[in-house]
C-alpha cells in the first residue's frame, strides 16, 4: 500500500474508502463566519505554490531540484492514477456524480467545454450540489449522472485514451475524478516535466503476455507516460515498469488481453515506489 492508504484506507486502498466521500469532510464554514484571505487558506494557496516551484527552475536552478525534493517530502499535495476497474468503484461510492468541463484544459487550451458532450471533468459528492455557486469554474454547466451512465462514460474516455486520477479537496476528500492527458493536465505535466510527486502512480503495473500479443501495435500509442515502446527486434511491445503508472490504457485496448495489471507490491523493486 502507498502512504495515503496508510494514513486513510484503513487497511485498503484510501481511494474505496467510504469516508473519504464523506459529507462531512468537506468544507463548511460556520453561520457568520467569512472565508480565508487568498494566500491564508492552504487549498487556495495550492497553485501559487507550485507556480513559485516551477519558476524557480529558471529563477533559482541551483536549489530546484533541493526544493523539489523538499516539497515532495512534505506529501501536502496528492491525487492518484487509477485504472478503470477502479474507477467504476469509485463512482458506486460517490454521491452524487456530475461531468463539466476540465479546468486544466480550458487554462492550457482555452478549450471552454459547454455540454455533456464535450465535457471531461467529474465531480464527486457534495460539492457539486453547490456547483451553481461558482460560476467560473462551472460556467459550461454540469451534467449529473447515475452510476451506471458514469460508468459508461467513463468508458468512453477510457477509449478516447485518457488517464483517470483522483481529485482531492483539503487532505483527504475526494470531490473529482480527472480524465487527463498529456500535456494538458496540470498534474501529469507537474510528475512528468518537474518531479513534482503531486501525482502519484496506481497501485499496478502492465505486464504482457508474449504468448497472446500478436505485435498489432494498438497499445504503443495509448502511453501517456513513456513507459511503452514497440521492440523491433522482437516484434512486440515493451513496458518499462519504472516509468509505468499502472493506468491501463493499454490494457484495456488490446484486443488480445495480452496486457494485464499487477499489485505493483508484487515487483520487489516496485514496492513503495508511487
Amino acid at each position: 500500500m502507498c502512504w495515503i492508504c496508510d494514513k486513510f484506507g484503513d487497511g485498503g486502498l484510501w481511494y474505496l474508502n467510504p469516508k473519504n466521500y464523506a459529507r462531512n469532510l468537506y468544507r463548511r464554514r460556520k453561520p457568520g463566519e467569512k472565508p480565508k484571505a487568498y494566500g491564508e487558506d492552504p487549498e487556495l494557496s495550492f497553485l501559487p505554490y507550485m507556480r513559485s516551484l516551477i519558476s524557480a527552475k529558471w529563477d533559482d536552478p541551483e536549489h530546484f531540484e533541493e526544493r523539489i525534493r523538499e516539497a515532495n517530502a512534505k506529501k501536502q499535495f496528492y491525487n492518484q492514477v487509477v485504472p478503470l476497474e477502479d474507477a467504476f468503484k469509485i463512482v458506486e461510492l460517490a454521491y452524487p456524480v456530475a461531468s463539466m468541463m476540465c479546468i486544466c484544459r480550458q487554462a492550457t487550451r482555452a478549450d471552454e467545454q459547454t455540454n455533456k458532450y464535450e465535457y471531461t471533468c467529474m465531480g464527486l459528492g457534495a460539492g457539486m450540489l453547490k456547483w451553481e455557486r461558482w460560476p467560473e469554474r462551472y460556467k459550461g454547466g454540469v451534467h449529473f449522472m447515475d452510476a451506471e451512465e458514469a460508468k459508461e462514460w467513463l468508458r468512453e474516455m477510457d477509449k478516447k485514451g485518457f488517464v483517470h486520477t483522483t481529485m482531492t479537496f483539503g487532505e483527504n476528500y475526494i470531490g473529482g475524478l480527472c480524465n487527463c492527458d498529456y500535456p494538458d493536465c496540470f498534474s501529469i505535466r507537474w510528475r512528468l516535466d518537474y518531479g513534482i510527486e503531486e501525482l502519484l502512480k496506481s497501485h499496478y503495473v502492465a505486464v504482457v503476455d508474449y504468448e497472446k500479443c500478436n505485435g498489432c501495435r494498438i497499445c504503443v500509442q495509448r502511453c501517456q507516460f513513456g513507459a511503452l515502446k514497440f521492440e523491433v527486434t522482437m516484434n512486440k511491445p515493451n513496458i518499462d515498469m519504472f516509468r509505468c503508472y499502472g493506468c491501463g490504457l493499454c490494457a484495456t485496448a488490446c484486443p488480445r488481453g495480452a496486457i494485464t495489471l499487477i499489485n505493483r507490491e508484487t515487483i520487489p523493486a516496485l514496492k513503495g515506489v508511487y
